[in-house]
């Protein structure tokens, strides 16, 4: 966690460089003393607040999707074939054969049909 909030210090610099100049392009202007100065941070850290909640959102969804909040550690090993996917290749062998013979006998039927000339 650390080093994620390390990483976002300087993007969230840049984004707030950006809503800063985009606040002077609308005509924003504070004034050059000490109060003008914490002024100008309002306008400038709400949308920054809000920008890295969003992006926040986004990088626990991504933490969720890609599982590692689960604490099962995958294994570096190959396990090998089992009996049960043995048996899954010969269905699918299976399958795939039933589906060519059919496919062989639907086309077999098709052309027996078109030698009849009435």
């Amino acid at each position: 966690m650390f080093l994620i909030a390390l990483r976002c210090i300087p993007t969230l610099r840049l984004e707030g460089r950006r809503i800063h100049e985009a606040q002077l392009e609308a005509g924003y202007y504070p004034k050059k003393s000490v109060v003008g100065k914490i002024r100008s941070l309002t306008p400038t850290t709400i949308p920054l607040v809000f920008n890295s909640l969003a992006k926040t959102q986004v990088l626990g969804l991504t933490i969720d999707l890609r599982n590692y909040r689960s604490g099962k550690r995958t294994s570096m090993r190959h396990e090998g074939l089992y009996s049960r996917d043995y048996i899954a290749f010969c269905g699918m062998f299976l399958t795939g054969t039933a589906f060519f013979w059919l496919l062989f006998m639907q086309i077999a039927k098709m052309k027996s049909l078109s030698s009849f000339s009435f």
